[in-house]
This record gives structure tokens, sequence and C-alpha cells, in this order.
């Protein structure tokens, strides 16, 4: 089974192992080859297969005509195509295990209306679980959320409980309600446990010698970048102070930094500078070190590398251009 698992439905050993104890009773793979087959006649990838069976692999026992089909049935019936039908169940597995009545259809039919069309509730389930929870959580949720001021629209799909911890989090860090970063941090700390956040915390605190308000005040200003590892965090933190030269205050001012990928863009980007300065290439004064990270790929590569490689022909070497819509962004702008 462990073999089927990795085979058919392209799990990785370690997860099909896991699962595999659930077939110990099957005489045969037919129900399995069954449930696979009808995905696919539905129009899910061999990735979309995959991501169902890692989440649900229980799925692969059940019969498809009493409990799968009337699902997608179900959800093709409200207006939503093959690929929006088989989309939903990919990013959402567990939906598959709802009763058709009394969970899926209300629950789809709730946040179709809610947010006015099939496209943005496809949007929303890539970035969050709307399906989780039912449509009963979700008022007591916005009568929460209209008691401090926040807007309808900006809704977090949460438990109660959770809610009310993370509004105390928020307002730890002293996020006023009003604030348009309001939800951005809710979001956040939704995403990161408070132990990862004390581990993270301690990690940049103890790296750039800041206190708990500048740290509050970076969570503030850029509170994606505690998406990051503690390690990692660390890492960038001692990079900015050492490589690049940065006093603590500049970090603090500028947390975005510890959002951009320290070996693929911090580290090649400021190789890219200190090459050009060291050749004496006068690079201008705008070239502030916040500038230079938050530049696209494209406008790195041609205000740096393409103006400067007849100088410098050394640089494509140092800045291998990234693949942008297939095609190779410094050969692009050389011609």
């Amino acid at each position: 089974m462990v073999q089927y698992l990795v085979s058919n439905c392209g799990l990785k050993p370690a997860a099909a192992a896991k699962a595999a104890p659930l077939f110990a009773n099957l005489d045969s793979t037919s129900r399995p080859d069954a449930v696979l087959a009808f995905l696919r006649s539905q129009g899910l990838t061999r990735r979309q297969v995959r991501r169902i069976v890692s989440r649900k692999p229980e799925l692969l026992l059940r019969d498809v005509d009493a409990t799968l089909e009337p699902k997608f049935r179900a959800i093709r019936a409200l207006g939503l195509g093959r690929a929006d039908a088989a989309r939903l169940f990919a990013l959402y597995p567990p939906a598959l295990t709802f009763g058709v009545q009394t969970k899926l259809l209300p629950r789809v039919l709730f946040w179709l209306d809610y947010l006015g069309s099939a496209k943005l509730l496809i949007k929303w389930l890539a970035k969050t679980w709307l399906l989780q929870y039912g449509v009963d959580i979700f008022f007591r949720n916005l009568s929460t959320l209209r008691s401090i001021g926040i807007p309808e629209s900006r809704i977090l799909a949460t438990s109660e409980a959770k809610l009310q911890k993370l509004l105390d989090r928020v307002e730890g860090l002293r996020v006023p309600p009003s604030s348009g970063m309001f939800m951005w941090v809710l979001y956040t700390l939704h995403n990161v446990s408070e132990s990862a956040f004390r581990a993270k915390k301690a990690a940049v605190m103890s790296a750039a010698g800041c206190t708990e308000e500048e740290f509050a005040a970076m969570c503030r200003r850029a509170p994606c970048f505690m998406f990051a590892p503690a390690e990692l965090l660390r890492q960038k933190v001692e990079f900015l102070l050492g490589k690049a030269e940065c006093d603590a205050r500049y970090i603090v001012n500028n947390p975005v930094l510890l959002t951009f990928s320290l070996s693929k863009r911090m580290v090649p980007r400021h190789r890219v500078i200190e090459t050009l300065r060291s050749r004496g290439v006068d690079i201008g004064t705008k070239a502030n070190l916040r500038g230079i990270m938050r530049s696209t790929e494209a406008m790195f590569v041609d205000r740096y590398i393409v103006r400067y490689q007849e100088q410098v022909p050394e640089l494509h070497e140092l800045y291998p251009p990234r693949q942008v819509n297939g095609k190779e962004e410094l050969a692009v702008k050389a011609r």
C-alpha cells in the first residue's frame, strides 16, 4: 500500500507510510482505484489529487457513487465550472467529507453570496480555509469585530476563542483597530503561534539589540517578516549589520528588509553593489539598501547589471539573471 500511495497518488514515502495503516483491511485496490479514476474524471490534476489524498487519505476508501459524486454534482449545480469545482476541493480537501446538505452547501452558498462570485470564492480559498467554520461562527466573529470598529469586509475566519486571543496579541503590539495594518498583523499572528512568535522575537531582539517597543514597531510596519523561521531572521539581521554595514536603527525603521530572501536577493544584490563601488562606478545617491532590495527583478537588472555590464563584465557571473516569463531578463534587456 505504501508503494501504491507513492506510485499512484504521488505521496512522499514518509506520508505514504503514515497513511498505509488505514488500508490494512483492503483485499484489493479496486476501491482506491475507483476513487482516483473518479477524481481525475472531474478534472483534477495529479498535483491536486496528491494534495487531496495527502490531506485526507481515508477518502480512497469512500464509495464514489454514494459519497463523492454527489458533492461534485452539488457544487456544479451552484454554477461553478468544472475547473472551479475541482479547485475548490483541492484547496480544501475536508469539504469532501462534509454532508452535502448539512455543511457543504450552506457554507459554499454563504461565501458565494457574501463574496459575490465564484472567482472571488476560489481566490480567497487559496489564501485561507473559508469553509472550515460554520456560518454561525462567522456571524459571532462579525459581531466581535464590529464592536471594535473593523469593517465586515476585513473579517478573519477562526473560532471565537482563538479570535479573542488573537485580538489580545494584536493589542499587545499596540496596533489600533483603525490602523491600515491591523488586519495584516492579525493575519500574521493567526499563522504564527505564540511559541514561534516568542522565538522569533528573541532572535531578532538579540541579533539587533533592539528593545521590545522597537520590535513591536517593526511588527506594526512589516508584520510579514514574522513568517520567516527564527534562525533565518537572526541570519538576516547579522548580514545587514555585518556585510551590509547597517546600524540597528536602520533595521528597526526598515523591517521590510527582513521579508526578502537572504540567499536569492539580499546577498547577490549586495555583492553586485559592492563590486560596482569597488570599481569606482558612481551608482548615484539614491542607491540606498532599502530601495535596492525592494526593486523588482527587472528594475534591478536594468539599473545595475545592463547599465554597467560593459564597464564591469563580471556582473553577469556575479548575478545570474532569473527566468522571467521563460526568458532571461538580462538577455532581453541587452537586446
